[in-house]
């Protein structure tokens, strides 16, 4: 009964491998297999988190803080106080800034910061924990579940640390660490933050006091390294210092000045910035102009880049010292559309913020408040910034510059107090205002601002008046933008920038075809 049934199998196998193998023979002689298009594809996130600091943190009781005021893409009106985070549906990519700040106190100043995506490794280089100074983290996650944060400090000589130090930041949730207990006593402070699970926003306070004289307090912005940057909005007027350090390797790095004339080399701006390590390079006397120019940083490895800049409040109860105000600037972000906020609305935001009761009031009683305020915006078409460089050195008018200056000590108590050109303290003058160059200007870039039509000359950064209303920024061809924000205060004039775009994010359009 059996035989009759293996007898079947055996002719099933066979014949099993009968059609396999001529299924086989068939691809090893058949035609070439022909192309079938697939249909077009795109792709985009369901939602983007950004998170926003809340405002202006007091040192000595950081969940102390003078809420923030908030613009975004996606709301017709600035939101006040400041929220944790925003969150853009079906594939948009809001751009949002936070405008914090205090008209008086030991705090006193001006910040505009960008909301940021959450990273998992970004560095900040900007500020000090020696005498006087204070410098706080600020950490952000706007994500579902915890983030364990590991935080490395380098110095001007080298990593400050073996081990990491480690906070743990909640869900939906910040938290700020006061940097002087675990790097104290630093002058040219660096900081690599990294973070497990999605990410989270960084952000640095850094403030100084002069004894009872209050010198100054800014946020910066948390940034990656790069071989090639842009730094808009750095006022020639003040003290300004270019910190540097290399993540990996000894990079050799060279700045040059972006300004009315075009781009050229910045007097002693050649520098090998050691592995691990942080470098300052002085800025005064980087350019003759009144307005805000630009710094071109190119290095062989790639690095991080920030500036800090100081500038004369009005005077210290009528004695020769005076407030400072201080102010960051990061690299730019390159676009080819993005969303402003209004001059209207920035006005209606910095009076909000410097108009309420000081964290830390000062020994002499000052006001708060806002005499007056501004706000344009610098746009800059990137030049071949190393061409550029070349040719100007061959300049007589560039063989005349003056060589690099002493390193100021901006983060010393007391900061120096010099004579700065142009620098106001009490608001009696105003940055010119520029309508850009022509359209027949070789290489000129079409900007459209709003309604307007802005021509700008490669390599010159160009400042013009930001329309009243939130607006849109475009061109055909990549450029970079920053806001310039400034506000005359009973205490000095205040200036902050922000640059144009949505912090920890790159987005490009393009279409996806698959093959079937």
């Amino acid at each position: 009964m059996t035989k009759p049934r293996i007898s079947s199998l055996t002719t099933l196998v066979g014949a099993g491998i009968a059609v396999a193998a001529m299924a086989s023979a068939s691809v090893w002689v058949g035609a070439s297999p022909s192309r079938v298009d697939g249909t077009a594809q795109s792709a985009h996130p369901s939602q983007v988190h950004l998170a926003c600091p809340s405002g202006i943190v007091d040192p000595f009781e950081t969940t102390s803080v003078a809420a923030g005021s908030t613009w975004s893409s996606l709301a017709s009106a600035p939101t006040s106080p400041a929220p944790a985070s925003i969150t853009g549906n079906g594939g948009v990519i809001p751009t949002a800034l936070t405008l914090a700040g205090q008209g008086g106190g030991e705090l006193a100043g001006l910040s505009a910061v960008g909301c940021a995506a959450p990273r998992t490794s970004q560095w900040i280089a900007t500020g000090a924990t020696t005498s006087g100074a204070d410098m706080v983290l600020i950490l952000s996650n706007p994500g579902p579940t915890a983030s364990v944060v590991s935080i490395d400090g380098y110095g001007a000589s080298g990593p400050l640390n073996t081990a990491p130090r480690q906070v743990t930041v909640p869900a939906s949730s910040s938290v700020s660490v006061l940097l002087a207990g675990w790097f104290p006593d630093e002058n040219s402070l660096a900081l690599h933050v990294r973070a497990d699970g999605g990410g989270v926003a960084a952000w640095v306070q850094a403030s100084l006091m002069n004894g009872e004289i209050p010198q100054g307090t800014t946020l910066a912005s948390a940034v990656v390294p790069a071989t090639s940057q842009t730094i808009l909005g750095v006022d020639p007027k003040g003290t300004s210092l270019l910190r540097l350090v290399s993540p990996s390797g000894d990079a050799h790095v060279s700045v040059s000045v972006a300004d009315s004339t075009g781009v050229h080399p910045l007097s002693g701006g050649q520098a090998t910035v050691a592995e691990g390590t942080t470098l300052e390079m002085p800025l005064d006397g980087a350019s003759s102009d009144a307005t805000p120019i630009a710094l071109v940083v190119t290095s062989d490895r790639e690095v991080v880049a920030q500036t800090t800049t100081i500038t004369v409040g009005a005077p210290w109860a009528e004695r020769l010292s005076a407030w400072i105000m201080r102010s960051n600037a990061s690299p730019a972000t390159t676009f080819t559309e993005a969303s402003v906020p209004g001059a209207s609305q920035l006005t209606t935001m910095t009076t909000s913020v410097l108009s309420s009761t000081p964290l830390r009031a000062t020994s002499i009683a000052t006001d708060s408040g806002v005499n007056a305020s501004s706000a344009s915006l610098l746009l800059y078409a990137p030049a071949d910034a190393a061409g550029a460089a070349t040719a100007s050195q061959g300049d007589n008018a560039q063989s005349a510059a003056p060589g690099p200056s002493a390193t100021p000590d901006i983060w010393a108590s007391p900061s120096p107090v010099t004579s700065q050109s142009g620098a106001s303290q009490s608001g009696e003058s105003r940055d010119a205002q520029s309508s850009g160059t022509s359209a027949s200007t070789p290489g000129a870039v079409p900007v459209r601002v709003g309604n307007r039509m802005i021509y700008v000359a490669p390599g010159v950064p160009t400042l013009v008046s930001l329309p009243d209303s939130a607006s849109t920024i475009s061109a055909d061809t990549p450029i970079q933008a920053a806001l310039v924000i400034t506000a005359d205060t009973a205490v000095g004039r205040m200036s902050t920038t922000w640059n144009v775009g949505t912090e920890g994010i790159s987005a490009v359009t393009g279409a996806i075809r698959t093959a079937n």
